[in-house]
């Protein structure tokens, strides 16, 4: 049985993730972690809010002993400013991955 992080189930990718996970026999747990609430009720989800990506150190316990992380965090080309999307795209991956990594040092990382 695998235990499967979620991030960034809000969006269109990430949902995806988030309901076929829920849908996998060999899926017990999926933890989900995003700054707004996804607004699903599933006995095998656990929601977890975290507003400020910039610093994830506040989620070191929830990601510690993970199986699996499914990054899905980021924003659409010009939705954002260029400063923006990098902020998004690589400043805050590479944040959640440093504590993920350190609380799953041999969890599988997909982003």
């Amino acid at each position: 049985m695998k235990r499967l992080l979620i991030v960034g189930a809000t969006g269109m990718v990430g949902g995806y993730a988030l309901r076929y996970a829920l849908a996998q026999p060999d899926v017990e747990r999926v933890l989900s972690i995003g700054r707004r609430k996804l607004g699903v009720s599933h006995p095998k989800l656990t929601e977890v809010l975290h507003p400020d990506f910039t610093d994830c150190s506040a989620l070191t316990e929830v990601l510690t002993g993970q199986d699996a992380a499914i990054y899905c965090l980021g924003a659409y080309t010009g939705a954002v400013t260029d400063a923006e999307l990098r902020r998004i795209t690589v400043d805050y991956t590479v944040e959640f991955a440093r504590v993920f990594r350190s609380g799953s040092p041999n969890a599988v990382f997909h982003f």
